[in-house]
């Protein structure tokens, strides 16, 4: 770690893809302390061929294992949350589309699918056991076609994705990529990174940006969904968070006014 400390511009880190490659930053790449981080970004999207920018971000995990996103318009070395080096950063979708599979741009697309897949097998988009063996079957169709077999380790899960499977044969890979960001999208918590925050009485509650608004859960129920039309005001100072939202033909009211999380930060940062 030595050589590192030696100089402040040395940079050495990496980017884990979606595809589960790993690009090498370092300062002959041009990448500095004093870079800005939408040079990395830069840098991906070249790798990628990605040209609908706008949806896609880098994150990274602080020593807390927080996970952030880099903000573009921030050097390397702003962001005092960065621990390394190494420096390691994930690529993945920072603003989805309300139906993915109205994508047309196939780079895009494909960037897409390969997060939802991610989503799908940790359990970060959940859904029925029987939801899940559909899109694994869409999984494999996409990724192997007519070929292989499954090599999930559940023997009764496997069954019913080898079932389903069968079904897909002859279906182009194109469309049964388009059919799983369909079903994709149409699940509630598509699009949805929630956010732990506290009430009065210490009440838990979970809010999250989506594809067209904010929902709010209070014990684990949804209790609370706002389009963002409809939303006015989103402030967050000293772990104190509001959400002012419009009612037709009501006055405007502020929305959870006592809520308070070091979290909410992040989340306010994920909708600038």
């Amino acid at each position: 770690m030595a050589c590192f400390r030696g100089n402040r511009e040395e940079f050495y880190g990496e980017v884990l893809l979606l595809d589960n490659r790993k690009l090498t930053l370092t300062v002959e790449q041009g990448i500095k302390r004093s870079s800005k981080a939408a040079s990395v970004l830069q840098l991906v999207f070249v790798e990628l061929g990605v040209v609908e920018v706008e949806f896609f971000g880098l994150k990274f995990c602080d020593n807390q294992q927080q996970t952030l996103w880099l903000d573009p318009s921030k050097t390397l070395s702003q962001h005092k949350e960065l621990a390394g080096p190494p420096y390691i950063f994930y690529f993945g979708v920072k603003f989805y589309i309300e139906d993915p599979s109205k994508l047309n741009e196939e780079t895009t697309r494909r960037q897409f699918y390969l997060q939802l897949c991610q989503d799908v097998r940790r359990g970060r988009l959940p859904c029925s056991g029987h939801l899940k063996a559909q899109l694994c079957a869409l999984m494999l169709q996409v990724d192997r076609g007519n070929h292989s077999e499954d090599n999930t380790s559940d023997a009764e899960e496997m069954q019913e994705v080898q079932l389903i499977r069968k079904t897909l044969s002859g279906v182009p890979r194109s469309e049964a990529q388009r059919h799983f960001l369909s079903v994709c999208g149409s699940l509630q918590m598509y699009g949805v990174s929630l956010f732990a925050a506290y009430g009065e009485n210490h009440t838990e509650y979970f809010l999250g940006p989506t594809p067209v608004g904010v929902v709010i859960f209070k014990n684990k129920e949804l209790v609370g969904k706002y389009l963002w039309q409809r939303i006015i005001k989103l402030h967050f100072k000293a772990e104190k968070f509001e959400l002012s939202v419009r009612q037709k033909g009501f006055r405007d009211f502020v929305l959870l006014p006592n809520i308070r999380s070091p979290q909410l930060q992040t989340f306010v940062e994920v909708l600038r």
